[in-house]
Formats: C-alpha cells, sequence, structure tokens
C-alpha cells in the first residue's frame, strides 16, 4: 500500500531552495551586528521574579538589540493571552 502522504511531497524544487537561500544570506549580514553585540553579553544569573516582569525586560533588551517587532509580538502576544 503506497503512503500518499509522503515526507518528499512539499519538498521544494531546487531553484526555489536557492532563491530561499540567497534571501537567508542578505538578511543574515543584517544581523551579524545583532549577533556580535549579542555574544559581548555575559550570562546573567537566573532570575525568579513574576513573568510579567520578565517579559517587560526582555522587551526592553529586545528592543534596545533591534529586534522592535520582536518586542511588540512578546507585548501583544501576552496582552492578547491575558485577555482570554
Amino acid at each position: 500500500m503506497e503512503n500518499s502522504d509522503s515526507n518528499t511531497a512539499n519538498v521544494p524544487s531546487d531553484s526555489l531552495s536557492l532563491s530561499i537561500n540567497s534571501t537567508i544570506q542578505s538578511k543574515k549580514s543584517s544581523s551579524d551586528y545583532w549577533l556580535r553585540e549579542f555574544i559581548k553579553i555575559n550570562q546573567c544569573p537566573q532570575r525568579e521574579d513574576a513573568l510579567e516582569n520578565q517579559l517587560e525586560d526582555l522587551c526592553m533588551v529586545a528592543e534596545k538589540l533591534g529586534l522592535v517587532y520582536a518586542s511588540h509580538f512578546i507585548k501583544n502576544y501576552y496582552k492578547y493571552k491575558i485577555l482570554k
């Protein structure tokens, strides 16, 4: 019996893979600065304060590192979860 839901059914073609890889490479160069700055940060001790406080600080750090969309996502997702 043949499996109609093959793992290879949705594998992109070589040309599509190459275009995705080149897009990732071009985005990587813009994120290199963030990565270099991130590597400079020493490991901090574990925090055990409230999740709300940690998420607030995480958003501040994300914005400082230029990850504004990630920060906004965290803020909005958390607000959505609280209201639900």
